[in-house]
């Protein structure tokens, strides 16, 4: 059974719509990302499925709870981590995890159990700790009675690099314990290493979800190239015109769609030419290539949807 399932899910504010039926599915045990830029709709989504906001149309289920009339199942099988934090500042990290157990009827011993994993400082109060231990104290809150699904939107806004980092491998852990992650990012950093499958959410409609390597594959898949070579001839450089060749600081950068026809008449010019290859490199589409041609202007409004594809 899928952890979440969410059906022309659509919300709007006045004549504006924030989120315009969209529909996916997340399967249990994965990390899922829902990848767009600010105002896309990721946070209001968030709201939905967790019974924050209600929905409008469609509908939506959790861990096989229907959101719309099962709010109390809900809410006691997942935990949220929302952008801005709801713990209380003028009480302690194990204060407010001691709160958060009781409210939710959850043994006192998971405190204890959270700040040593999380290596929190327990007596400290939560408006005195850095960005860091902050993120991670919401996110031990959230967990605090064992839920199977978690929900967190953004998770590394405004955190330092080490912090963010910090916090991705928290993440992965939780996931390789069997925990169901919705994660919403506009990081290309954690859309390229955290989630098994993404969502790329633009002005309330899904464009495209899939796996990392399927999402490249709608944009082209083609191969990017970086070279260097010495000495740059204007003979190379006709080699390179129908590649469309331009310089990314002191390489040559084009893009492929055979690399190995390539790299063979690469070698021939080579021998004929004479020149020294300093540098060659290959690389795939990166997600932020993929996402900053889904969600461009020119982009098609119709969805692109590679979803339900085994992990």
């Amino acid at each position: 059974m899928n952890a979440i399932v969410a059906k022309n899910l659509t919300k709007r504010y006045g004549e504006f719509t924030a989120v315009d039926g969209i529909s996916f599915e997340v399967k249990r045990g994965e990390i899922f990302a829902f990848l767009g830029p600010n105002g896309a709709g990721k946070t209001t989504t968030v709201r939905m499925l967790t019974g924050l906001t209600p929905i409008d149309e469609g509908e939506a289920y959790v861990n096989g709870h229907n959101v719309k009339t099962e709010k109390r199942k809900v809410k006691a099988s997942i935990g949220v981590v929302q952008e801005v934090s709801n713990l209380y500042d003028e009480l302690t990290v194990e204060e407010n995890l001691r709160f958060m157990a009781e409210l939710y009827g959850a043994p006192v011993e998971n405190v204890k159990g959270l700040i040593e994993e999380f290596q929190l400082p327990a007596k400290k109060k939560f408006g005195k700790l850095s960005g860091g231990f902050k993120r991670r104290t919401v996110i031990a809150a959230a967990l605090v009675h064992d839920p199977p699904v978690l929900f967190l939107d953004e998770p590394t806004k405004a955190l330092d690099v080490r912090s963010a980092r910090q916090v991705r491998e928290m993440i992965g852990i939780l996931n390789k314990r069997g925990k169901t992650v919705f994660l919403t990012t506009h990081i290309m950093a954690e859309a390229e290493k955290l989630p098994h499958r993404i969502a790329i959410i633009n002005r309330g409609r899904i464009v495209a979800v899939g796996k990392r390597s399927e999402l490249r594959k709608l944009i082209g898949g083609k191969v990017r190239v970086r070279i260097m070579v010495e000495p740059l001839s204007t003979k190379f450089l006709h080699f390179l015109d129908p590649y469309n060749p331009h310089f990314d600081g002191e390489y040559l950068v084009i893009d492929v769609d055979d690399v190995d026809s390539f790299l063979e008449e690469f070698a021939g010019l080579k021998t004929s030419l004479g020149f020294r290859v300093l540098h060659i490199s290959t690389e795939l589409p990166s997600i932020e290539d993929v996402f900053l041609e889904l969600t461009s202007e020119g982009s098609s409004e119709k969805p692109s949807l590679c979803g339900g594809c085994p992990l």
